[in-house]
């Protein structure tokens, strides 16, 4: 079976499959015909077959997505087309499909060698698609996750648009989460220093932590969904308020959304509270 659930026909070949066994096999259920010369099963992501099917191969967050990193919600499929005549035909083939696009010189692809573009080539993508406060938290989860060395990330970055050159100086590996990579950002934009996964004498840890007195908390979305967790978390605060922090908790969709709000809330409350602490 190939990377991603896909296989070629030559690699079905190479392991003694004849056209007449890989016709049963698609006639089981067990597998089904992608393209011409590809094949996939149950477990074959469907994005990846779209984007197949379109002339293109899934690229961007959504390859990103299939090689482990972590990735904002999206508008759409992004696939990457070649700059080829049959990838233009056939970018409106399947109907009702939410397709962000992306063109591709041949130069700096791989032929139609893979299904799902390469992590370092879904890196690059992205490194020219997605917006800095967003991609901060794609390239640190790939640090936190080890998908890729820091020095090879490095360069990467190096290699894309200058205006995503900044964000070497602001990687960190330690970040648990994506939207606590936002807030981190959003703050060493605005001139605010912040510690990340602080460890308190009690033994908690705090997402982000501003002067030794502000702890900001980033909620994800299922961290809090079971009453178990909910409880866990709300004991955890009390105890950080009564070792003299003063503690922002902001929702996934909140710092996803409406990133503004987040900034100007915590600029308020070190407005207030700074001269206290």
């Amino acid at each position: 079976m190939g990377a991603f659930e896909f296989f070629t026909t030559a690699e079905l070949r190479a392991r003694g499959e004849t056209v007449a066994s890989i016709q049963e096999t698609i006639r089981s259920g067990r597998a089904f015909r992608v393209i011409k010369g590809w094949y996939g099963t149950a477990r074959t992501p469907k994005d990846a077959v779209l984007a197949m099917r379109m002339g293109g191969r899934l690229g961007c967050i959504s390859a990103l997505a299939l090689h482990g990193a972590w990735v904002p919600p999206s508008g759409g499929t992004h696939i990457v087309f070649p700059t080829s005549a049959s990838g233009r035909r056939s970018a409106d083939r399947e109907r009702g499909a939410s397709v962000v696009r992306h063109w591709s010189a041949p130069a700096e692809r791989t032929g139609s060698s893979f299904a799902v573009a390469p992590l370092e080539l879904a890196i690059a993508d992205a490194l020219r698609c997605v917006p800095p406060h967003l991609l901060i938290a794609i390239l640190d989860s790939l640090l936190f996750r080890r998908l890729i060395s820091r020095n090879r990330l490095e360069a990467l970055i190096a290699r894309g648009p200058q205006r995503v050159h900044h964000l070497i100086a602001h990687l960190e590996p330690r970040s648990e989460s994506g939207i606590e990579s936002i807030v981190r950002y959003l703050l060493a934009v605005a001139g605010i220093h912040a510690a990340v996964q602080v460890t308190m004498r009690s033994g908690d840890r705090t997402d982000i932590e501003v002067d030794d007195w502000l702890v900001i908390e980033a909620d994800g979305r299922e961290t809090h969904a079971r009453e178990e967790s909910f409880t866990r978390d709300r004991v955890r605060v009390v105890r950080l308020m009564r070792a003299g922090r003063i503690v922002l908790q902001f929702a996934y969709a909140t710092i996803m959304y409406d990133p503004e709000f987040v900034l100007q809330a915590i600029r308020d409350v070190m407005a207030r509270h700074a001269p206290l602490a």
